[in-house]
């Protein structure tokens, strides 16, 4: 999500996305309790700006620097924000973080105490392809993911394999326009707690049939059956 100046709240407005993988040039205010989020690697940091405070932690955690957020200055094609101890630009170019392989809509730069560091930032955004990505599940249907049960979904070279939180499956698949279709899914046989059999077997059901894909704002994954089932997934890789 892109971030106007702090003005008035008459001034504040959102515009809808017309869908998920839509871009727009207009930066945006956060409703309140929302916030830009950037981050970036070697050394790690996150930043958080909201309406009121911009928010960095830089060296995996160990530099903290919090200031009142200044009113933001129109930048090409993105917004900058300048403080005593911070200077943040943010470029309305999209980003791919270089560790995890995932995309954001922002390219972010910030100088925190004369030292600068580049990163990624804003609303996630879909992989340019499903080829050679890895997805945790999130949920199916209305249940969310167990926790502390690993999941995974891999896609390869026309392959799909995994697990739903017991056994190992694999299979073939091939995706075009946007419908995703899968052949000959097998997977092992081992007996699991009962709560983590119900899991898989709502997923590997799922995948019995074409499924519609689709992009949430935050980069999720959205695979939906005819039959109104659906899962959530989220890019690890």
């Amino acid at each position: 999500m892109k971030i106007l100046p702090k003005f008035a709240p008459a001034l504040i407005a959102i515009p809808l996305l017309a869908s998920c993988q839509a871009m727009t040039d207009t930066p945006t205010m956060p409703n309140s309790g929302e916030k830009f989020t950037a981050r970036g690697n070697e050394p790690g940091w996150v930043l958080k700006i909201d309406t009121k405070t911009i928010d960095y932690q830089g060296d995996y955690g160990t530099t903290k620097i919090k200031v009142p957020a200044p009113i933001g200055r129109p930048s090409p094609n993105g917004m900058r924000y300048v403080t005593d101890r911070l200077t943040v630009n943010i470029t309305n170019n999209p980003c791919t973080d270089d560790m995890s392989g995932n995309r954001f809509a922002d390219t972010v730069s910030v100088v925190a105490d004369g030292k600068e560091f580049k990163g990624c930032g804003g609303r996630g955004l879909p992989p340019e392809s499903l080829n050679n990505t890895a997805w945790t599940i999130i949920s199916i249907g209305q249940s969310p993911a167990l926790k502390d049960t690993n999941t995974e979904v891999l896609f390869a070279d026309g392959r799909v394999s995994g697990t739903a939180g017991c056994n190992r499956f694999n299979g073939a698949y091939s995706n075009a326009r946007n419908v995703l279709t899968f052949g000959g899914i097998a997977s092992t046989r081992m007996l699991c707690p009962e709560t983590q059999m119900v899991q898989e077997s709502s997923f590997l059901n799922l995948l019995s049939g074409p499924l519609t894909t689709r992009y949430s704002v935050e980069g999720y994954l959205i695979l939906s059956g005819a039959n109104g089932t659906s899962a959530t997934l989220r890019q690890v890789l």
